[in-house]
């Protein structure tokens, strides 16, 4: 008998690979393979990604490679997959690499990335890099410019508080006064702004968090949050530069909007009036927004999404899950994510309203003066609004497009194949 197992073929009796899923209690806590009405195993097949791929994830590619009689158990206690040997629930074992004739010692040469010892992450080669940055573009532009209405409305009830008291007063004057084209005032610089800042910011995240962990070492395992949130912090600190200077021009686009009819007329008038440093005089301001931002939204987000897997494992080989999963973590991430940056959005947007001289702590104290401490969370419904669909959106577009161009989850790891090779080795045996 003759069988391509992950484009090699093996001949013989060994290659009749089957796994199934081993039922514990009322609930199939394992994933790849499905159960015959009689509660036995059925033959391997392997578990087709949904919408466009028409393909098996590598993991359940992985699964097909199991001998008949073994099979996944999702232990609770330790948050992963075990494999079990038996014919029945009822007759479970632990399979150990002298419990099979297959199965051989793994050696553990893959380092601290992997998350078990049969997988580690690729490197970031330049096409892999440039599709990363393409998705953290397209999704950082899409999303914000579909969400410009919000932020006009936002940025006017923060440096007009006194014409747009609330968002029901502020739509209304925003349509009598300046009419229903103003909702996208700013829309300009937003999409540029953040296709360059989501181009670098998500490519970026992702590899300082891969040099943190190279630096870290073994220990990296038990340091994914602290690793993340740093990663997210170093990331944030260089974007700020570079989302600075389009967002002043948006801002004085919306709070002044005959100061110019494009992108380019605004950034010439702040250029000639004001000079270059007016594009950049707010980027403390932005580290102290988009720092606390970026490592709330990663750190809430990663966090959201790990105990949802571990709620729901099943969602680990269901893409759509996964996705409802990206959507929900996101969402809470960008309201967490609002709350503790809205003070300096609020000065930002006081800051650069217009041509003025003062100082970022100045226009924080005189916001506090206005309207004390509360001033500083101004617009926070809105902004939390905002973020929330903005983040949520933003993951989830992120990792659709990174699953369409061949950079999801799955597609940055390597495997280590010990079934392939041991079958390798008795098959060349034999013959």
């Amino acid at each position: 008998m003759e069988a391509a197992v992950e484009g090699k073929d093996y001949i013989g009796e060994t290659a009749k690979f089957r796994a199934y899923a081993v039922n514990v209690g009322d609930k199939k806590n394992v994933r790849g393979m499905g159960a015959t009405s009689d509660g036995g195993p059925t033959a391997g097949s392997v578990i087709e990604l949904p919408f466009w791929t028409g393909e098996s994830s590598a993991s359940s590619r992985l699964l097909a490679l199991l001998p008949s009689g073994v099979g996944l158990v999702f232990d609770r206690k330790v948050k992963r997959y075990i494999l079990m040997n038996g014919d029945n629930s009822s007759s479970l074992r632990q399979v150990t690499p002298s419990s099979t004739n297959i199965l051989q010692p793994i050696e553990f040469y893959f380092g601290p990335r992997g998350r078990n010892p049969i997988e580690r992450q690729k490197k970031l080669d330049l096409s892999t890099t440039l599709r990363i940055s393409a998705s953290g573009a397209i999704c950082a532009s899409v999303v914000h410019t579909a969400l410009t209405p919000i932020d006009v409305v936002k940025t006017k009830m923060q440096t007009n508080p006194a014409e747009y008291p609330d968002p029901v007063r502020s739509l209304k004057k925003l349509v009598d006064e300046e009419g229903i084209r103003s909702f996208f005032n700013g829309w300009q610089p937003t999409f540029l702004g953040f296709f360059v800042w989501g181009g670098f910011a998500y490519i970026s995240t992702e590899y300082f968090r891969r040099l943190i962990i190279d630096f870290v070492g073994v220990g990296a395992t038990t340091l994914e949050v602290p690793i993340i949130l740093a990663a997210a912090a170093t990331s944030a600190f260089f974007g700020s530069f570079l989302i600075a200077p389009f967002e002043t021009v948006r801002i004085r686009t919306v709070a002044e909007p005959k100061f110019g009819s494009n992108i380019f007329t605004v950034s010439g008038r702040i250029l000639m009036e004001e000079g270059v440093g007016a594009f950049f005089d707010s980027v403390p301001v932005f580290l102290l927004k988009e720092i606390p931002f970026a490592c709330a939204k990663f750190a809430v987000f990663d966090i959201t999404t790990e105990q949802l897997y571990d709620a729901f494992p099943a969602a680990r080989e269901d893409l759509q899950l996964s996705l409802l999963i990206t959507l929900a973590a996101g969402t809470f991430g960008g309201i967490i994510a609002a709350i503790v940056s809205n003070p300096a959005d609020c000065t930002i947007s006081e800051l650069k309203k217009s041509a003025t001289d003062i100082s970022p702590t100045d226009a924080a104290n005189l916001i506090i003066e206005r309207g004390g401490l509360l001033a500083l969370f101004k617009g926070l419904t809105l902004r939390m609004a905002f973020y929330s669909l903005m983040v949520g959106g933003q993951f989830l577009l992120y990792d659709t497009i990174r699953f369409a161009l061949g950079v999801g989850s799955d597609d940055l790891k390597l495997y280590l194949d010990v079934l392939g090779s041991a079958l390798s080795a008795k098959t060349a045996g034999s013959l």
